[in-house]
């Protein structure tokens, strides 16, 4: 039998003494609003004990948000989580205004039994790149691409490389495949390139590319990607990974680091190439937004909103975006409006008025 089998009575309870008051205000608020809280509530108790929280309502915790948030942004449980009962259901991406939603509706929930405070910013229980998923208003107001400002991406890449040639290659994989700094740290070339007839039946691959990179090592949850190899520029990334690192199994790490090391020594190259916001105005990060722009530019033909594109097919943008998304690493098309800009930039041609 589980553990506090009363657990809907407790929270009825809950609901009776305090449901019908306003979470700040004091006020009596309207049916609609207990109606929801409640059934939200009950959901999120239900969903917890399904991921293996055998627990009664007063004994909410942190750890409990934490795991809930994960489950709605489609991420991979919390690192101590318990196992999932046979009946959990898979996580599954939520948009960013139902996750807010729901931890407000905790919030609440969370005074009533004397946890002020318990509940925090949704953002706290994800990493800075999940933040977009997270946020009502999550689309790139400028580009941050590394080459959007001065810089010259060659010149960049070959001042890292002067400095380590290791990191070098770090860099022009996240620049070549939109790696984030730990994937390419942790990458293995050897064996990285799947040719599209190779690839698994249930795999996740966009259509009409030759060959692709997988990429799992390093990802976020360990989600296994694969990413389109389609230009030269690719090509030659790979074959600098693979000239550096020569056997099956040997990753771009810098060898005798561990990977915390490896880690901390890509941040101190990239501060003395002066890779940093604070000397050209983005991060390492900016080449990952460079190769979203890039893509969707080859997918469509037009520059991403972000960019000033417009007048492009919102079907078209969708999938576009969806693309985007994948290529990246992630589940939702709505986290591109993070690198590309918002969908509604684009709508209408510039020499065309909007419809009234």
């Amino acid at each position: 039998m589980s553990a506090n089998p009363n657990w809907k009575g407790e929270l009825q309870l809950l609901l009776k003494a305090h449901n019908a008051q306003h979470g700040v205000r004091g006020k009596v608020v309207s049916h609609r609003t207990m109606e929801a809280r409640a059934a939200s509530l009950f959901r999120s108790f239900r969903l917890l004990r399904q991921l293996g929280y055998q627990l009664g309502p007063a004994a909410l915790g942190g750890r409990h948000v934490r795991h809930l948030v994960h489950h709605w942004c489609g991420l991979e449980p919390p690192p101590g989580a318990p196992p999932a009962t046979p009946h959990a259901p898979p996580p599954r991406a939520s948009s960013a205004a139902y996750i807010q939603q729901q931890l407000s509706f905790l919030r609440v929930f969370a005074g009533w039994i004397g946890k002020p405070g318990l509940v925090q910013a949704a953002h706290a229980y994800v990493g800075p790149e999940q933040r977009a998923l997270v946020q009502r208003h999550q689309a790139a107001e400028h580009d941050h691409s590394l080459s959007a400002g001065e810089a010259d991406t060659g010149a960049v890449l070959a001042r890292v490389a002067a400095l380590d040639p290791w990191v070098g290659v770090q860099l022009q994989l996240m620049w070549a495949f939109g790696l984030r700094r730990k994937e390419a740290v942790m990458f293995c070339p050897q064996l990285a390139e799947v040719p599209a007839w190779a690839l698994p039946p249930n795999a996740d691959a966009g259509a009409g590319y030759v060959s692709f990179v997988r990429v799992k090592r390093g990802t976020k949850g360990g989600r296994l990607r694969y990413t389109a190899v389609r230009s030269d520029e690719q090509r030659a990334a790979l074959a600098a990974a693979q000239a550096l690192a020569r056997h099956p199994g040997d990753h771009i790490g810098r060898p005798g680091l561990t990977l915390k090391q490896a880690l901390e020594r890509f941040k101190y190259v990239m501060r003395r190439a002066g890779l940093t916001r604070a000397q050209l105005g983005t991060t390492s990060h900016g080449l990952r937004h460079q190769f979203a722009n890039d893509l969707y530019f080859e997918l469509t033909g037009m520059p991403a909103p972000v960019r000033g594109g417009v007048g492009i097919d919102a079907d078209a943008m969708l999938e576009a975006y969806k693309e985007v998304a994948r290529q990246l690493g992630h589940a939702r098309p709505q986290i591109s409006g993070a690198y590309l800009g918002s969908p509604r930039q684009a709508r209408a041609p510039l020499d065309q008025p909007e419809a009234v």
